[in-house]
């Protein structure tokens, strides 16, 4: 699963998919490396999200944990990126 699920970002990365947070900001996928995903901001900052708490959210959304926003990220998986982790999971399908 965690592999189909990296494959995916890589691909998305590859293609510079363009994604929005759940209020509404901007971002771009521009890189995938085996351990992080790089984003790009509206402002062109770049931010790194870990690949292992991404996947620690898929375990936990699996097994029946909620996460219902950026803030639910936060808290239950890490304080790492949460609005671009969350948007990233929500349009991959993960989270409904």
């Amino acid at each position: 699963m965690n592999q189909d699920f990296w494959n995916e970002v890589q691909k998305l990365a590859q293609s510079n998919a363009r994604l929005v947070t759940k209020t509404g900001a901007p971002f771009e996928l521009i890189d995938a490396t085996e351990t992080r995903l790089l984003v790009c901001v509206s402002t062109g900052a770049e931010h790194s999200l870990n690949r292992a708490n991404l996947e620690k959210a898929i375990r936990l959304l699996q097994s029946g944990v909620e996460l219902s926003g950026p803030k639910d990220y936060h808290d239950q998986v890490a304080d790492d990126r949460p609005a671009y982790a969350w948007a990233l999971l929500y349009a991959l399908g993960y989270i409904k």
